[in-house]
């Protein structure tokens, strides 16, 4: 035992310190006070003497040091494998795995409880401690297993101060959550990690190779291929992967569900191989949006696991994309207003343009990154990627027959095509009798036809008023039945190019003037699988430009937005509002991946909102609600947030944005962490797993058979302890109190002598 100084001075300086203080305060109290009783300087001598010892201790801090030698119980962790890959019967004993390791750990817990500080860890996709095998779940239910983040854990308690002499570990060996860990990745290999480990690790493995048993009867879904997109209306495919064992020769029905719905079915009659069989559906999807698929088998009674039986995975239902290629002749104002107020704003949109600057010199703008051209294109090619072609102001010798051909061909398989008024289009500009003038839902006339300079709204017949290009924007134009719009104030057009007349197999939805049979502003026609539109009017950008200085509502982005999108073929609902389109990048996600959210954000006026607060409201599989703020991407309109779902199985996003007033939100889309048929892919005993990590571990594998030596052999010797301690001799508060008291009192007392 040692006294020492926290200030560094030896103890005999304290002492001589004390000394000295209380000599001479005796000194000054004998010289001062000898007119006073004995007893009465004494107890005002005492006093001080008490202060100053009180400072003195508080001022130098003295500590108590020695050393304790202990002995103490070796420390010893358990991790168990709680999965559902532990909770199979795979022998004779109908017992499951898990059952099995309950039973012999509780043997255990009790023959070394007495040799051993016993800890416990129970562990699936994710891994805790727990107090005693009592604590452990009754059943083995975990969705993955990862076999780092057991060791990882007991790891933990290697940095306390308690020293772990061992872990071991009982599993199956199925460590699934990092898909079979590449080596060198430390932080997802469980052989790393144990080579790393401060304690030793012992691996007892749980069950056998199931499927070399001749007894057994299983049929797997092992797999499911879709799309992570299917295009509305159109073929899609989705392939299951089913595989039999002991079952050869019977025929089952294997079913295709669209949201727990059936789809499809068809018969498969299992074959007598290791591998799988391929069942492929095809159907063509008739609704938007997310949308869940799941290949499924009946479970037959002898089967053991009918955890396995089915599959599911998510897509996502949309329209074909929109790419536009407008050819302008000029640089005019309805080429700048339809490029920068509605081409480049659009979200839902890619396009190119071109617009003739001189003899065979295009200036061109775009938003695709895979297409490159600088005058109007020469490749049939070039023409597939597009499905909507809007012809300016250009006149028909500046598209050679060849590529008017080719744009013809396009729209007869199924694109579409509008031609816009100007002063060297449609019949001014030559186009009658070319191909594409030939398919034009208006008779054109010659060059001589002329324009009409008449100011003018388009009125709109009968069918112009329920037709899709005019929903929700009808009311702000004149209709045969009503001169005077509904909503005032629409600017009028500065004039059209004339036409003879409509085609027979045309429809007209927008005249000049309300007579019957008044020239056609607006005539759509079918062309094979595609359409083509007719647009006489000059300039629409006064219906954007107008409106918007004043402040008020404008159907200028309804009318184009709905007229681009009929030309493809797509659905015109919710063009012209603020609105928000969410996707994750995928359907399902590996345990311990994150998910990638993504959102186009529109305003009110449908055009892609630049600084919207939006954010991801999430709930997971148990109901807790959780938020990702999203943040803006490269496009415009676009959002972009990651999350980590900390629990495996169905979570559930919602997006809102904020726009301005206005809050919209999408559609919830649930997203699969984790495969919950996982588990069950590979139901072996992977044993040399087990083996490499106790290797790597500098421990023992067994089998949990022969588990019960391993056990015998743990080493139960007591550890001889000595540990160095020191004990404060000081308490600062106490200390102070006492001396406020000490002073108090002295004071009080020589109030009582009679003294200053």
């Amino acid at each position: 035992m040692d006294i020492s100084l926290e200030q560094g001075s030896g103890f005999s300086t304290l002492l001589a310190v004390a000394a000295a203080a209380i000599a001479l305060t005796g000194l000054f109290y004998f010289q001062t006070f000898r007119h006073l009783k004995p007893r009465q300087w004494q107890a005002l001598l005492a006093l001080r003497s008490v202060a100053i010892v009180l400072i003195v201790l508080l001022l130098f801090k003295p500590v108590m040091s020695y050393h304790v030698e202990e002995e103490k119980r070796p420390a010893l962790i358990f991790a168990v494998d709680t999965s559902s890959s532990m909770g199979i019967t795979d022998d004779a004993s109908n017992m499951t795995r898990y059952k099995k390791v309950q039973q012999e750990l509780e043997k255990w817990w009790e023959k070394l409880g007495d040799d051993f500080h016993l800890q416990l860890i129970e562990f699936s996709e994710r891994a805790r401690p727990v107090d005693a095998p009592s604590d452990l779940p009754p059943l083995a239910q975990g969705k993955a297993t990862s076999l780092t983040r057991a060791l990882l854990e007991a790891n933990k308690k290697a940095g306390t101060k308690e020293k772990i002499d061992a872990l071991i570990l009982l599993s199956d060996g199925r460590d699934n959550v990092a898909r079979d860990p590449p080596r060198g990745r430390e932080e997802e290999d469980p052989r790393l990690v144990a080579a790393g480990m401060s304690m030793a690790v012992h691996t007892i493995g749980v069950g056998a190779n199931v499927r070399s048993d001749t007894s057994f009867c299983d049929i797997d879904v092992t797999g499911i291929d879709c799309a992570e997109r299917l295009l509305l209306k159109n073929k899609a495919t989705v392939t299951g992967s089913i595989r039999g064992t002991g079952l050869a020769g019977r025929v089952i029905k294997v079913v295709l569900e669209e949201d727990d719905a059936l789809l499809k079915e068809q018969e498969l009659t299992l074959a007598d191989t290791q591998g799988a069989q391929e069942v492929t559906f095809e159907f063509e999807p008739d609704k938007k949006g997310r949308h869940t698929y799941t290949i499924r088998v009946d479970h037959l009674p002898e089967e053991r696991i009918k955890e396995n039986n089915k599959r599911s995975t998510a897509s996502l239902v949309v329209e074909p994309g929109m790419r536009v290629l407008y050819l302008e002749g000029k640089l005019r104002d309805e080429y700048g207003a339809l490029v920068q107020r509605f081409l480049a704003k659009d979200p839902d949109l890619q396009f190119y343009s071109l617009v003739r600057t001189r003899e065979d010199q295009f200036l061109k703008r775009t938003n695709m990154a895979d297409v490159d051209i600088q005058q109007i294109p020469k490749d049939a090619a070039i023409y597939e990627k597009f499905n909507v072609f809007i012809i300016g102001d250009l006149e028909a010798v500046h598209i050679p027959t060849a590529q008017q051909e080719m744009i013809v061909k396009r729209v007869r398989e199924g694109a579409g095509l509008i031609m816009l008024g100007g002063t060297e289009t449609l019949g001014p500009g030559g186009y009658a009798g070319t191909p594409l003038g030939d398919i034009l839902p208006v008779v054109l006339g010659n060059r001589a036809i002329g324009q009409s300079t008449d100011p003018f709204l388009p009125t709109l017949t009968p069918e112009g008023t329920h037709h899709p290009i005019f929903a929700n924007i009808a009311g702000f134009f004149p209709t045969q039945q009503n001169p005077e719009p509904v909503v005032a104030g629409l600017p009028l057009l500065n004039g059209c190019t004339r036409v003879e007349r409509e085609s027979p197999s045309a429809a007209v939805l927008a005249r000049l003037g309300n007579e019957p049979k008044a020239m056609p502003v607006l005539s759509l026609q079918t062309v094979g699988k595609g359409r083509t539109v007719v647009f006489c009017g000059d300039t629409t950008r006064k219906w954007q430009q107008g409106p918007r200085a004043l402040g008020q509502d404008s159907p200028y982005i309804r009318f184009w937005g709905q007229m681009v999108r009929w030309l493809a073929g797509q659905s015109t609902e919710g063009v012209g509002k603020a609105s928000i389109t969410a996707t994750t990048n995928k359907f399902r996600y590996e345990a311990g991946e994150k998910i990638s959210i993504e959102a186009i954000v529109r305003n009110q006026e449908g055009q892609a909102a630049a600084n919207a607060k939006v954010v991801a409201k999430i709930r997971d599989p148990n109901g807790r609600p959780d938020e990702s703020p999203l943040f803006p991407g490269m496009g415009t309109g676009q959002y972009l947030a990651t999350h980590e779902p900390r629990t495996a199985g169905t979570h559930r996003i919602i997006v809102e944005a904020q726009v301005g007033d206005v809050t919209v939100a999408s559609e919830e889309l649930p997203v699969e962490v984790g495969r919950p048929s996982l588990e069950y892919e590979k139901l072996d005993l992977n044993d040399e797993l087990l083996q490499e990590i106790a290797v790597k571990g500098r421990g023992r594998y067994v089998h949990l058979s022969a588990a019960e030596r391993l056990i015998e052999q743990l080493d139960r010797s007591q550890r001889k302890k000595q540990e160095y301690k020191e004990k404060k001799l000081y308490w600062p508060l106490p200390f102070w109190a006492v001396f406020v008291c000490v002073l108090t009192l002295e004071w009080l007392l020589r109030k009582q002598y009679q003294l200053r």
